[in-house]
């Protein structure tokens, strides 16, 4: 059975993973950062990376949609849901966690995009073309934040409105690895041949590049085109380097140095883009792109430039594959059809770990296209550059796929030096016939193996295309057509040749390919000089039993010569198409709808928008799904009919009734409260759905103008669980908190009206507010193993005493963040706090003193836990002495070791994440941190905790050193003798006396330090007159047998 498969289908069947370039995974969310989405609307993350939404004047009445997938948090406002369904809005302009990982926060007053269609020349207030991207179809954008709620409409009309993202690098023996010295003894060293870095600048004045480059231009907002990276001089010295112990492939090549990622590593997509374009007009024969970022199923502006450029210049396009490592997860704009895409193999040719698969998301189209070494490549070091481990002097040692690709970009520089006539499309199509395979690697692991210079040298017999993907069977395949591609050898030598052909392919089990499901006629071809001979490959998809990527090669032999060409097809697994209808509160199809799909059992998320008649049909593999159904009316009142548990086992269709939907309520019975915010929410807890879960949430200001229905049979008792909040504040009594949790349901004309005698009390004091400061307080809800509060309901209070007024039924826990902002900003958690209706809790927050805690809890996400091959770690590293979780506003780095080995270096303050495979035994990870001096306590921080941990889901034992001296809430202590208490704190809460215990006390702040004695829990000290401060380090040995040390400086004052 073959069918076109729609959008939606293609979207959730194609799209991969979030990409990450390191083993180590963004760290939690820094409070009280904002970000202004497209709309204008604001949104702020709490520590936990739960939203509060700020809406742009005259919005107020416009609900929005919340969702988090993968660990990141989307805020939809309902009004752009329909033109994020249609294709013209790109998702990343609502994708909150990664506009704050680019750098897209309020500290900035504009947001880059990128237009395409007639919005690209429509003249819109507030907003300024920064750059023409004709290569793109596109211009680059500025636009005024403040004045986007009455721009972005226009933006969206008629085109396509992207963010200008940010795509990251993509992180002596390996020139004899790929057979680059025999092309030197040859005589080809790529002279004549220009090759463009479009990286983070290149270091002309290191002594390998001395003489090398021709022409810089600098793209992005750094100052300069000073490579303070290190990277783009790296790439550039395996590409043209001179030394003789660490030559560059093509080192006769002159090259052009276009920094397009700035000081940080990472550059805006129009940046990029207008590299591309001033590389090939500079004469670039070869564009080396050794970055790259998240690929979508839709041709995005780097892929267009890429493929035009290719087409319009006969530039070939060199470009790394990612570091994601999975499958799926090739990166723009490696996805692009023009682009010799490039993996990472070791130095003996196997697959390095962290290389991205394929094939591409969309279309199941190989890649990557070649591979090359990209581990442990040493290469120069630019004078200011950061990263790598140190080889010798003036070398440092990389890996990435960004190592790999300048191999291949060197190679492709030499044998444009023997073909100065050839095209880059000839220059790749030589290098995929000649490459070298590794045995055991499918097409879409190594595309057709790794690179080998002396048979690319000698390579006249090449394919077009290059690589061949025969596309998609649909399920079941018991009535397969055949499907058929040809495939045109030419021979570009003196002499016809005589080629044997044969297919090797293999299933997504590595076994091979059923006999006869793939082949190839006629067996034999006869290509004449100079000529072409056409072949046809045909898939019998029908053949065989297993589902999924089959993938290999088309090889052909003769005339002393191999030509491999990658071949790719699927065989969909078992998949069913799902239509819906979608009826209108008029009883009539209505498109004033949209529906988002989100795989619970794997990957995969889309926007769909119904047609003319109101259906929308989707293509969808066998499993569970959340789906959503949004209808939108002028008056800004929406239905919400979701199914968050819906099962795909056959064909069926649905029809969404938006009449169905009731009102849903959640009132007070205290006059003054006014409504701040109400949330209707739901989130998925099946099992079998990756990290982060899926969570799905409809925010509004006001309970009159949302109804909701649900899906009959798709909220099962275990899989969903449910909430209604509402947030109220009165000038006369405090803050209210209503939370109302229903696991296995979905609120459908829920109606609550609430009591307030009915309701607990937590009061919160807050010592010490530094002047100038803002305080923010949010209360966050949550049932054990039940429904949790999606979003942030935050508040400024007016005063350092905050009375908040919770619900206590259905065994809700309240997490209470106090923070400030401003002036040392800080922000502290509590642990889960149960109040019974009438009673009160008393609380302090910012209490000093100031050190780690590894306290355990999901809900405010701290903690030691190994998961597998990972380890993750998360220590607040300001917390207070009153219980609260403080993240302090430390800069620093964390490390992990297994021993003696370093397995993790991480540019994060008490936060990792590391693969650490099948290691068991002792891993010690160390923490270090400073802040700012006008924090006056803790400025310095050092912990190290040492443990045992062994493969498998287990939470590790660890303990921190807490120091509880009486101080007043400054933190000042009185001088001459005093005790400091001295416990371990577990990652369970519990205080405990450690082991063995040793401690030292500094009064200059560590420039020196003595010894000080500890009897009956605490250590002894006897302040001097002439001191200011005091500083304690501390090693201890937990009862439990992990041990730890901690380093505080300025612990606490002397008055």
């Amino acid at each position: 059975m073959t069918a076109a498969a729609t959008a939606a289908a293609l979207a959730l069947a194609g799209l991969p993973a979030a990409a990450a370039t390191t083993t180590a995974a963004a760290a939690p969310a820094e409070p009280g950062r904002t970000v202004t989405l497209v709309t204008g609307d604001r949104v702020a993350l709490d520590g936990r990376g739960r939203p509060a939404v700020h809406p742009a004047p005259g919005r107020e009445d416009i609900g929005t949609r919340v969702y988090t997938r993968a660990g990141h948090v989307h805020v939809v406002p309902i009004d752009a849901q329909p033109l994020l369904a249609s294709g013209a809005l790109d998702e990343r302009l609502f994708d909150v966690t990664g506009l704050l990982d680019q750098g897209y926060d309020d500290s900035r007053g504009d947001l880059p995009l990128i237009a395409t269609g007639p919005a690209a020349r429509a003249q819109v207030a507030g907003v300024r073309t920064t750059r023409d991207l004709p290569a793109a179809g596109a211009r680059a954008l500025s636009a005024d934040k403040s004045a986007l709620a009455g721009s972005w409409r226009a933006l969206a009309t008629g085109g396509k409105l992207w963010l200008d993202g940010k795509r990251r690098m993509s992180l002596d023996r390996s020139a004899a690895q790929i057979g680059a010295p025999e092309a030197w003894q040859a005589g080809l060293t790529g002279a004549g041949v220009t090759v463009a870095v479009l990286d983070t600048g290149v270091d002309e004045t290191h002594p390998d590049l001395a003489g090398q480059q021709v022409g810089e231009q600098n793209f992005t907002a750094s100052a300069d085109a000073v490579d303070r990276v290190g990277h783009g001089t790296h790439v550039a010295s395996t590409i043209a380097g001179t030394s003789a112990k660490y030559r560059g492939i093509a080192h006769g090549a002159k090259l052009l140095d276009g920094k397009v990622l700035d000081d940080n590593g990472s550059g805006q997509d129009s940046w990029i883009v207008a590299g591309m374009e001033w590389a090939v007009q500079q004469g670039a024969d070869i564009i080396n792109l050794s970055l790259g970022g998240f690929d979508t199923p839709e041709v995005d502006p780097l892929e267009e430039a890429v493929n035009r450029l290719s087409a319009e210049t006969g530039a070939l396009f060199v470009i790394a594959a990612g570091n994601s490592g999975a499958p799926r997860t090739i990166g723009s704009p490696g996805s692009a059809d023009a682009a010799l895409t490039v993996g990472s193999v070791g130095r003996d040719d196997s697959l390095s770990e962290f290389s991205s698969r394929g094939p591409r998301a969309g279309d199941g189209a190989v890649k990557p296209d070649i591979t090359a070494p990209g581990e442990d490549i040493v290469a120069a070091k630019a004078a200011q550059g950061q990263i790598g481990e140190p080889a010798e002097d003036g070398y440092v040692a990389l890996s990435g796929t960004s190592m790999a690709t300048p191999h291949v970009a060197g190679s492709a520089a030499l044998l444009k030096q023997e073909h100065p006539d050839w095209t880059g499309a000839q220059l790749k199509a030589a290098l995929i016939a000649s490459a070298k395979p590794t045995p055991g690697l499918s097409a879409v692991e190594q595309g057709a193996g790794r690179v080998d210079v002396p048979h690319a040298m000698a390579q006249t017999t090449t394919t077009e295309p290059a690589t061949v993907s025969m596309g998609m069977a649909v399920w079941p395949h018991d009535d397969d057509p055949v499907l058929t591609k040809q495939v045109a050898y030419r021979n570009a030598g003196t002499e016809p040749i005589t080629l044997d052909l044969a297919v090797e392919v293999a299933g997504p089990d590595g076994a091979p390919a059923a006999p006869g499901m793939i082949t190839v006629a006629p067996s034999t071809v006869t290509v004449p000089a100079g000529g072409t001979a056409e072949v046809e490959l045909t898939a019998d998809t029908a053949r065989g039993s297993v589902d999924g990527v089959f993938s290999g090669a088309l090889i052909a032999t003769g005339g002393g010569q191999t030509a491999r060409t990658a071949i790719g097809v699927e065989r969909e697994v078992e998949s069913y198409t799902l239509t819906e209808t979608l009826i209108g509160t008029d009883g009539e199809p209505t498109t004033d709808a949209s529906v988002s799909v989100n795989s619970l059992s794997g990957p995969g998320f889309a926007y769909a928008a119904p047609d003319a008649d109101g259906r929308v049909s989707m293509r969808l593999p066998k499993g569970e799904y959340a789906i959503d159904h949004f209808f939108e009316h002028e008056d800004d009142s929406a239905e919400w009919v979701p199914a968050p548990t819906y099962a795909v086992n056959g064909d069926s269709e649905l029809t969404i009734d938006a009449r169905t939907a009731k009102p849903v309520s959640a009132t007070l019975d205290v006059a003054d409260a006014t409504l701040n915010l109400a949330v209707i929410s739901y989130a998925s807890t099946t099992a079998s759905y990756g990290p982060g879960g899926f969570a799905s949430a409809f925010l509004l200001t006001g309970f009159g103008k949302t109804r909701t229905a649900v899906v009959a049979g798709t909220t099962p008792a275990g899989k969903v669980n449910s909430s209604v909040e509402a947030s109220y504040t009165s000038p006369t009594s405090g803050s209210y908190s209503l939370f109302y949790p229903m696991p296995g349901a979905f609120p459908v004309g829920f109606d609550k009206r609430q009591a307030a005698a009915g309701l607990g009390t937590i009061n919160t004091t807050v010592a010490a507010v530094p002047q100038g400061a803002t305080l923010r307080h949010a209360l966050v809800a949550a049932v054990p193993d039940g429904p949790a509060s999606i979003v942030s309901a935050a508040f400024q209070p007016t005063s350092a005493r905050v009375v908040s007024h919770v619900t206590t039924e259905g065994g809700v826990q309240w997490t209470v963040h106090t923070g400030y902002e401003g002036p040392r900003a800080d922000d502290f958690t509590s642990p889960p706090l149960a109040v019974a209706a009438g009673g009160t809790i008393e609380r302090r927050a910012n209490v000093p003193v100031f050190s780690p805690s590894v306290r355990g809890s999901a809900r405010i996400g701290l903690g030691f836990l190994r998961r597998g091959d990972e380890l993750s770690t998360v220590a607040a590293m300001g917390s207070d002495s009153a219980g609260n979780a403080g993240r302090g506003g430390y800069t620093g780095t964390t490390r992990v070791r297994f021993g003696d080995e370093q397995v993790a270096v991480v540019p994060e303050v008490g936060y990792s994440r590391a693969e650490v495979g099948d290691r068991s035994g002792t891993f010690t990870v160390t923490t270090t941190g400073d802040r700012d001096p006008a924090y006056g306590l803790s400025t310095h921080v050092e912990s190290s905790w040492t443990f045992e941990s062994a493969p498998g889901e287990q939470d590790v034992r660890v303990s921190s050193i807490r120091f509880t001296p009486a101080v007043d809430d400054a933190g000042a202590a009185r001088r001459g003798a005093f005790a400091v208490p001295l416990s371990l704190e577990t990652e369970t809460g519990e205080r405990i006396a450690p082991r063995r215990v040793s401690v030292e006390v500094s009064y200059d702040e560590g420039a020196t330090w003595a010894q000080a004695p500890v009897r009956d829990g605490a250590v002894r000290l006897k302040h001097p007159a002439h001191a200011r401060s005091v500083s304690l380090r501390a090693s201890a040995q937990d009862p439990r047998g992990p041990s730890t040390t901690l380093t505080v400086l300025r612990l606490y004052t002397l008055k």
